[in-house]
């Protein structure tokens, strides 16, 4: 077990204060240690304060300004109406879980047929795997989407579509030289640096996934019963909370 440092040798590092923005200053009532917490969250006008500190205050930006969101939706409902079988792959880890866990009960809310599989980190490691994607395959899956994985899987997508599967990925990490010729490939990594969805991990996608899905069957309230999964998982993942 690695020995636990002493409080008095961890030495904390701020960064360089720069000047509050006027704006910050003049018209929130705050203290001006919060107001320094708000300027390092990014925050640089009272309507941005505002939003983050009061969701209610808050407009959140539309699924469908990811790339691909429109395509993988609609191929996803007409999984769920002509009954197909849909596969759900996740990752190990707390955002891969979580990621995994609302997709899965989404589906399964608005009536679709599911299966999924998280890896085993050790045996299995990140990523998709033939040998377990062929079982999939035995189970009649036409439809596969992946949670926090799947971005550089060229290989695996390829395969796939020789049997018939379309893919959607649902992914966050970086994008490789050349994507999956996947039906959807739905990653916030294709946005804009300054994009408000830009940081999101993969829970993130996958809420905003659902969020886009549980609209179309009229149950867009329900997103918000979401959002404990998200936060566990976006945590845990040390995302960007902007």
């Amino acid at each position: 077990m690695k020995p636990v440092l002493p409080s008095s040798a961890i030495r904390w590092v701020d960064p360089p204060e720069s000047p509050l923005p006027g704006d910050l200053t003049s018209m929130l009532n705050l203290p001006e240690l919060v107001l320094r917490i708000l300027q390092r969250q990014g925050m640089h006008s009272s309507a941005d304060a505002h939003a983050f500190m009061d969701y209610q205050a808050y407009t959140p930006a539309s699924p469908y300004e990811l790339d691909d969101m429109d395509k993988g939706i609609e191929r996803t409902l007409r999984a769920i109406m002509g009954g197909e079988l849909i596969g759900v792959w996740g990752d190990f880890d707390v955002d891969g879980q979580t990621a995994t866990a609302t997709l899965v009960s989404v589906l399964r809310k608005v009536g679709a047929k599911v299966v999924y599989h998280v890896p085993v980190r050790g045996p299995e490691s990140h990523g998709i795997k033939l040998d377990v994607l062929q079982k999939f395959v035995k189970q009649g899956i036409t439809l596969l989407i992946t949670c926090d994985t799947g971005i550089s899987e060229v290989n695996q997508v390829a395969w796939a579509q020789t049997q018939g599967i379309d893919v959607i990925i649902t992914d966050h990490h970086t994008l490789p030289e050349v994507l999956p010729q996947a039906f959807a490939v739905i990653n916030p990594q294709r946005l804009a640096a300054d994009h408000p969805l830009r940081p999101l991990p993969g829970v993130g996608v996958a809420c905003k996934f659902a969020e886009a899905l549980l609209d179309r069957f009229n149950q867009a309230d329900e997103a918000r019963s979401l959002h404990d999964l998200a936060a566990l998982g976006i945590i845990a993942d040390i995302a960007d909370l902007h």
